[in-house]
């Protein structure tokens, strides 16, 4: 990878975290560590400029997490040197670099001696870490404990840049960088698709810099709202249904359940419509509902304001803070939420948090509070329709499923006059009976695609078991080289406990899983690739309006004036006929514009 280059190992060490979008980078910035090559010593300077220009003199720099906090912590907040850094292939991030090569296990013992487990995102970032890497790739790691300086000392911010443990941490931290990186490069050398991952983080990293406006009247009046429609509620609980008051938990005393079971039910939500809970020992769902976390806010949905309140009041007893609230706290000096987007899963798909905007329901009226910004610009949404179900249809090269996304044609009505017949279903998708059926059908496809089973594809879909068992012998009859797909990439990741997409990304199967997340991580990652394709096409000037990327959907910023040539621009870099390198077949991936809208709600479809 290196070979002739002037290479720079480095890291810096600044404030705390919490005020890289508050501070400016001269404020921001403390220590800076640098060694040159695979043998060079570890040099430290004090000067922002200094490390800005050694940077600026290397064939290629190589560090831990760089693209999303580093380079931004030199550079600034509204700067894109960074991503033309990258663009120019000059950055290297071994924090990137791991996320594909040796991802997150689901169980594994830290460097602690701990059971830990890398299933979910936000355990998975531990595995990420540099001394963490360090550990479970046998090489050294860390030798301070920076942490225990900056309690001693009152702050990161305030520990003496000359103190010797200080220095020798970031010493550590620089030979950390150099170990791993060479661990990681034996583990496989770095090909095509992983440069395409440095670019993809790069530009996720200029997303976060480019931050997304937040109506501070606007979520106050929402905050002020919400805490009222709370108390209301949470009275309501208490006086109509005897929810106890006394106690941290009241979800959790069989009084409280009965209280929610029955409140509920009377704004009509079942306990079937929630969740599971997860048993501790084998974490697998048992069968008793789950009274707190998202699920309950997602269960309220279309269900009616009265139910959407009574559930937002019931999840923050459990712990969930307000969407609202959740924007108010990561908004920073700016006017700004900068939301972390991370690559911590299987698939290649991101990860955002700080606020989490995965969470947020389509139409939810809190959407109000992102704007565009500055005022001369609008917000816009371009998402593809329906990318996933279609990436399926072009690694399979069945023919016949790809008929359904003709133009003209709606694919989801297709699927449920071919499971239940033209005349059950009917053909007005505005009468409830064929709405009912025809969401059914887009739900269950989403599912059945991945290999969904009749019983999982019922509980996705709210649908009676017996019309999801009608609903995969249709399919399965109909569309027999879909099967045949699903069967060969099984196969495959059952011999090798892999599977490698279109566009060159291996992707880890857990063994025993391979029926669902074999064919799942396809249609995924196929997704994503799709949106990076657009985002690696698209000019910096245009990047730096994105203030969203959502699964199959991006948001923009754009000034008002250039509206037109910006929207072109956008629709021309997604849409794309693709097909996979070997067999399947090509299909057309079009593009959804939203409308032109001062928020998020506004400019949503």
């Amino acid at each position: 990878m290196a070979s002739g280059k002037r290479v720079l190992y480095w890291d810096i060490e600044t404030h705390s975290s919490e005020f890289l979008w508050d501070l400016t980078p001269d404020d921001f910035f403390r220590l800076g560590g640098y060694a040159w090559g695979r043998e060079g010593e570890v040099h430290i300077t004090t000067s922002r400029q200094e490390m800005i220009d050694l940077i600026e003199s290397a064939d290629l720099i190589i560090g831990h997490n760089i693209h999303a906090f580093d380079l931004t912590a030199l550079y600034g907040k509204d700067s894109s040197r960074p991503l033309e850094l990258a663009r120019e292939g000059r950055v290297w991030d071994t924090w990137t670099h791991a996320s594909h090569v040796h991802p997150a296990p689901v169980s594994y013992v830290n460097r602690f001696g701990q059971r830990a487990s890398g299933k979910k995102p936000e355990a998975a970032k531990k595995w990420f870490s540099l001394d963490e890497q360090a550990y479970q790739l046998g090489v050294e790691g860390k030798t301070d404990n920076l942490s225990r300086l900056a309690k001693e000392f009152g702050g990161y911010g305030n520990i003496p840049l000359d103190n010797e443990e200080y220095r020798s941490y970031l010493i550590g931290d620089v030979l950390a960088t150099r170990h791993v990186a060479l661990a990681l490069q034996k583990i496989r050398r770095p090909a095509p698709y992983d440069w395409r991952e440095q670019q993809k983080a790069a530009i996720a990293a200029q997303i976060t810099r480019n931050g997304w406006r937040i109506d501070r009247e606007k979520n106050l009046e929402v905050q002020r709202r919400n805490a009222e429609i709370r108390e209301k509620n949470l009275k309501i609980l208490e006086e109509r249904y005897g929810m106890p008051t006394d106690g941290k938990a009241p979800l959790r005393t069989n009084e409280g359940k009965a209280a929610i079971t029955q409140a509920l039910a009377d704004v009509g939500i079942s306990l079937d419509d929630l969740p599971r809970t997860i048993d501790g020992a084998t974490r697998k769902p048992t069968n008793r509902p789950s009274f707190g976390g998202q699920g309950i806010i997602d269960a309220a949905q279309g269900k009616g304001q009265e139910a959407e309140e009574l559930a937002a009041a019931i999840a923050a007893l459990g712990g969930i803070r307000p969407l609202s609230e959740s924007a108010w706290k990561h908004m920073k000096n700016d006017g700004k939420v900068h939301p972390q987007i991370f690559y911590l899963q299987r698939s290649g798909r991101w990860s955002t948090q700080d606020p989490g905007l995965s969470t947020w329901t389509k139409k939810s009226p809190e959407k109000e509070d992102f704007i565009a910004s500055p005022d001369d610009e609008v917000n816009r949404e371009f998402d593809y329709s329906p990318a996933d179900a279609r990436m399926v249809a072009a690694y399979s090269g069945d023919v016949e499923f790809a008929k359904r996304f003709d133009p003209g044609k709606d694919a989801h009505m297709e699927t449920a006059w071919d499971v239940w017949g033209k005349d059950f279903v009917g053909t007005d998708k505005h009468d409830p009976h064929t709405a009912y059926y025809r969401q059914v059908a887009k739900i269950a496809t989403h599912g059945w695609g991945y290999k969904g089973s009749a019983k999982t594809l019922a509980e996705m879909a709210g649908a009676d078991l017996d019309n999801m068992t009608q609903f995969v012998i249709g399919m399965n009859r109909k569309y027999k080289d879909v099967v045949r797909w699903q069967t060969e990439v099984i196969n495959f990741a059952k011999k090798h406990g892999y599977v490698v997409n279109g566009w060159g990304r291996h992707m880890m199967v857990e063994r025993n899983r391979e029926f669902t997340q074999a064919p799942a991580l396809f249609g995924q990652s196929g997704t994503l690739e799709l949106v990076s394709d657009a985002l690696l096409a698209l000019p910096i000037d245009i990047l730096r309006m994105c203030v969203m990327q959502q699964h199959d959907a991006l948001m923009f910023s754009i000034p008002r004036l250039r509206i037109d040539e910006v929207t072109a621009t956008i629709v021309e870099a997604m849409q794309q006929t693709w097909q996979p390198p070997s067999g399947g077949q090509p299909m057309f991936f079009p593009v959804e514009v939203g409308p032109i809208g001062q928020s998020w709600l506004g400019a949503e479809h």
